[in-house]
């Protein structure tokens, strides 16, 4: 099996299991080509445009707009930072003073961006 075959198998056994085993998925609606450009070929590598077209096909997703500042918001409190570069991994809220860890942080906005758009209940992936 090829390297190309087999991330392919791969994206649609992890789009089954997250199909199968969720009622709702909420995802960023990304700039693939402008991660590209910012980052080169390791975007297209893990095929992550592809596995987010698999997703679609099989899920429905609920899409957040890729302008929504999901790593800049306080989870907690709402508060928006002006810059945020993309190596810092943790930050905190100026108002409320909550320490975020950015990757969970995007996460609970992610969901919590769907949620405002009618959807009762997220179980995470």
């Amino acid at each position: 099996m090829t390297l190309s075959n087999n991330i392919e198998y791969e994206s649609h056994k992890l789009s089954n299991k997250i199909a199968n085993n969720v009622d709702y998925v909420a995802i960023e609606d990304l700039n693939i080509k402008s991660m590209q450009r910012l980052w080169g070929r390791k975007i297209s590598d893990y095929a992550f445009s592809e596995f987010v077209n698999i997703l679609k096909y099989k899920t429905n997703p609920i899409k957040i707009n890729r302008f929504y500042p999901s790593s800049k918001t306080c989870s907690k409190y709402g508060y928006v930072l002006n810059e945020l570069d993309l190596k810092t991994r943790i930050w905190q809220c100026l108002e409320c003073k909550t320490k975020h860890l950015r990757d969970l942080n995007v996460v609970i906005n992610i969901c919590s961006g769907a949620l405002t758009l009618g959807i009762e209940t997220l179980r995470p992936v």
